[in-house]
């Protein structure tokens, strides 16, 4: 979730790459093992060894847990729900040097299961189409690693180099043929600013050097995936002493897809080749087309089957975390056969608890927390979502525009109570750029008034400053003010700690139904501060009246 930590998808789905290959180690160990030895030290570490290879299997599929089907998207949760507003071009801290377009492919263990959530090879296709062709350009946090757009794929960043190859796994690898000679020619120059984009330990030039001999590694089964070659013949020096090499006679800059394929004078009916069968040695051959060749290779396999060892959790809500009077929450789990069971108590759910049909109605705070169990009766994770009711029927009008990756659960999350913590990505605070803060409470009926204030982060390390000082003025109409208060900041803004600071003040007591506070933004950031020159940004999260 992304109240655990930041660039949460990004983590999520690397650490199930992660947890995959922890069970493949597992696996490999308990080959030497013997499982029915006598000895029953050996039996105990082989048992331990599969029982890790079982646990790390089931966590490799949590990827699962951020897909949603409605978008085709992995997208961040919260309280339980999917983040909203999105928009999957945007770049946000739920990425790491992405957005949702380049990490929603990035389920590299599981491919064709990846594929099934798309529902099947034609969405799959569709959903790859999307990415290399949409209009949408990048937005949100600026990062210097995302270059060498096509559509939103971005080349010059590595979890992107893969996906063009994924075309082989629908029944259209002329497109991985198309894109990757795209890419040969167009993000790699022979000029000082030739490379696209960030060369990571040489994965850059690795790209190059494999696409440009028609194949590349797709981790993580030593596969080489067929592309299109670029050059008349490639000789591989293999280290076992044979020989491995790529021929293309009739490559060209116009002949760029292939027409068929053969391996050691063999018809190659499907577009990839293992690693064992490229150290035996021998020949790759193309032949080229200027057109695609749909009958290059036989369709791809079937990928109707599931994990039926792994149920996703099931997403709660909406992630909104405060209501006012009453609230539906719907539950979904993309898991198939499978049902919801939830609870309104806090208390854990089992078989025995309510069964998910429709949408729950709340009316006071309430913490729902819910399993899905599939047709095996494997049980997945507990999501737990609590939304608060708010007490009263206060609302906010603000002047200022709030950032969209920092909306703090829209403008009633300044006056609904839940605080935010020095993370700032957590999802509680707004924050505002290059502008003052403003914004006005409606108590509704005139009230007595007698603290005043607000709650504000600093993390320069982060472009978030204290405001410079901050201005409380109250109003019977909201037309005619009259300051209250007038509260300094005492953080210097060279402090880099991150730091969380409620600033209020007692006034005389005062009536009335209108409480505008402004907050001054520091402006441009110093001289001395690596983003010296840029917008400053203002922190809040809550508008504090008593």
């Amino acid at each position: 979730s992304m109240e655990d930590e930041n660039e949460s998808v990004s983590k999520t789905l690397e650490y199930a790459y992660d947890d995959w290959c922890i069970a493949q180690m597992a696996l490999q160990l308990l080959s030497f093992e013997d499982i029915n030895s006598k000895d029953a030290a050996i039996r105990a570490k082989a048992k331990s060894y599969g029982a890790d290879m079982t646990e790390f299997g089931r966590r490799s599929h949590a990827y699962e847990n951020l897909f949603d089907p409605s978008t085709g998207f992995m997208r961040p949760k919260k309280n339980g729900g999917f983040v909203s507003p999105f928009a999957p071009s945007e770049v946000t801290f739920n990425y790491t040097e992405g957005n949702a377009w380049v990490y929603s492919f990035f389920a590299l263990q599981d491919i064709p299961n990846l594929i099934r959530l798309h529902g099947g090879k034609a969405g799959f296709e569709k959903m790859l189409d999307g990415l290399f062709t949409t209009t949408d350009k990048l937005t949100g946090r600026e990062q210097p690693d995302i270059t060498g757009l096509i559509g939103q794929y971005a080349h010059g960043n590595e979890p992107s180099h893969h996906i063009a190859y994924l075309y082989n796994s629908t029944d259209a690898p002329w497109k991985t043929q198309k894109y990757v000679r795209h890419i040969l020619d167009d993000f790699y120059k022979p000029t000082p600013d030739g490379l696209i984009g960030n060369e990571d330990c040489g994965q850059m030039s690795a790209w190059y050097v494999l696409s440009a001999s028609g194949i590349y590694p797709v981790p993580p089964f030593g596969i080489f995936e067929l592309g299109t070659p670029l050059f008349k013949e490639v000789k591989f020096n293999l280290e076992n002493g044979k020989t491995f090499v790529v021929r293309a006679k009739n490559v060209s800059a116009a002949n760029m897809y292939v027409a068929s394929a053969r391996l050691d004078q063999k018809r190659l009916d499907r577009p990839e080749l293992s690693f064992a069968e490229m150290m035996k040695g021998g020949v790759l051959e193309f032949d080229m087309s200027p057109t695609p060749v749909l009958s290059a290779y036989s369709p791809a396999g079937y990928y109707g089957e599931y994990f039926k060892t792994f149920t996703a959790v099931p997403s709660v809500g909406d992630g909104r975390r405060t209501f006012q009077g009453s609230l539906e929450v719907p539950m979904q789990t993309i898991t198939p056969n499978s049902k919801i069971y939830f609870t309104l108590d806090g208390s854990e759910p089992t078989e025995r608890s309510m069964l998910y049909i429709q949408p729950v109605k709340i009316d006071k705070t309430t913490t729902v927390k819910a399993l899905a169990i599939n047709e095996r009766g494997v049980r997945s994770q507990v999501a737990s979502a609590t939304y608060n009711l708010i007490p009263n029927n206060w609302t906010v009008s603000i002047a200022s525009k709030y950032n969209r990756q920092y909306t703090g659960g829209g403008d009633a999350g300044l006056i609904d109570g839940i605080r935010g913590t020095t993370s700032f990505a957590s999802g509680e605070w707004q924050g505002y750029q290059g502008q003052d803060f403003v914004a006005t409470v409606d108590l509704q009926k005139e009230t007595e008034i007698k603290k005043v204030g607000g709650g504000f982060l600093q993390n320069a390390g982060s472009w978030i400053w204290m405001p410079t000082h901050i201005a409380i003025e109250v109003s019977d109409d909201n037309v005619n003010f009259r300051q209250v208060a007038d509260i300094k900041t005492d953080i210097a803004p060279t402090d880099m700690e991150s730091k969380v600071r409620d600033y209020t003040q007692s006034i005389a007591s005062t009536r009335a139904r209108f409480v505008r506070i402004h907050a001054y933004n520091l402006g441009k950031i110093p001289s001395w501060h690596p983003g010296a020159g840029d917008d400053a940004f203002i922190f809040v999260d809550e508008i504090i009246i008593q």
